[in-house]
């Protein structure tokens, strides 16, 4: 007679603790999905930060060797180059 009882009671108890679990399981991959969102706009954001500096420095090497070939056009500066 208990059994017939305490049966039911048990088995919708373990639908329910599933039932829980299964939303935890969920929220869970939704904050994982969320966290992952906010790692990919990191690295996109890292990834063009070391673009632009990439292009600064492409721009002033240039600027550096026009630097250098304008100051050896002088001939001051070219003879003591040479003497070195």
């Amino acid at each position: 007679m208990t059994d017939l009882i305490t049966q039911p009671i048990v088995q919708y108890g373990f639908v329910g603790f599933c039932a829980v679990l299964l939303g935890i399981v969920v929220w869970l991959i939704q904050r994982l999905l969320g966290v992952l969102d906010a790692n990919n706009r990191i690295i996109a954001g890292n990834t063009e930060a070391i673009r632009a500096q990439a292009k600064m420095t492409q721009d002033l090497l240039v600027l550096n060797r026009s630097m250098h070939d304008k100051l050896l056009s002088r001939p001051c500066i070219a003879r003591r180059e040479r003497e070195d």
